[in-house]
């Protein structure tokens, strides 16, 4: 009889402890996964700050496009993010990527005090939304289409831009993915 209980409660101990390991390592998987639908709301929320609604001229590459702003054309460098020059490995696709999400949509621009006003390329430094609210820098970075990017100093949506990017690294999305041929 005593043996009898001595096995329940053994099988009880592994049991519990079980159901403690698989908690725990659930637990651990669902708070990364559920961090994407906090990245991604956190991209379609449009901020007070938006200053100025923009005409899409051209998509340079895949972190600058040109705009038209009262009538003259400028250029924007997308802030926080850095995608591959046309001529480079994936370089032409993160150019279309970024025209796709442009093409036919309301263009807003967010400027970040942190970062000045223009780059040493006299292009402006901005953050480009559409109307619906979402922010295409950190979309590039989340689609794997640019890389996050810091130049100087911090910038406003760091956090989620490195977030993102850690979790299209994870998926091996697009700079993050199989490597180019030499």
């Amino acid at each position: 009889m005593r043996k009898i209980r001595k096995f329940e409660f053994k099988r009880f101990l592994y049991l519990l402890s079980y159901i403690l390991l698989v908690s725990v390592v659930g637990f651990g998987i669902s708070k990364s996964i559920n961090k994407l639908p906090e990245v991604l709301s956190a991209f379609s929320t449009q901020p007070k700050t938006v200053q100025k609604q923009v005409i899409l001229t051209k998509v340079v590459d895949g972190d600058t496009v040109k705009v038209l702003i009262d009538g003259s054309e400028q250029t924007i460098r997308l802030i926080g993010i850095n995608a591959p020059e046309m001529s480079d490995c994936r370089g032409a696709w993160g150019g279309e990527e970024l025209n796709k999400l442009l093409e036919n949509q309301t263009i807003l621009l967010e400027d970040d005090p942190t970062q000045g006003d223009k780059d040493k390329y006299n292009r402006l430094l901005r953050y480009i939304h559409t109307e619906t609210g979402q922010n295409i820098n950190g979309k590039m970075v989340e689609i794997g289409a640019a890389k996050e990017y810091t130049y100087d100093k911090d910038y406003k949506y760091k956090d989620l831009f490195v977030t993102a990017q850690n979790l299209a690294k994870q998926d091996s999305l697009g700079v993050w993915g199989v490597p180019c041929d030499e």
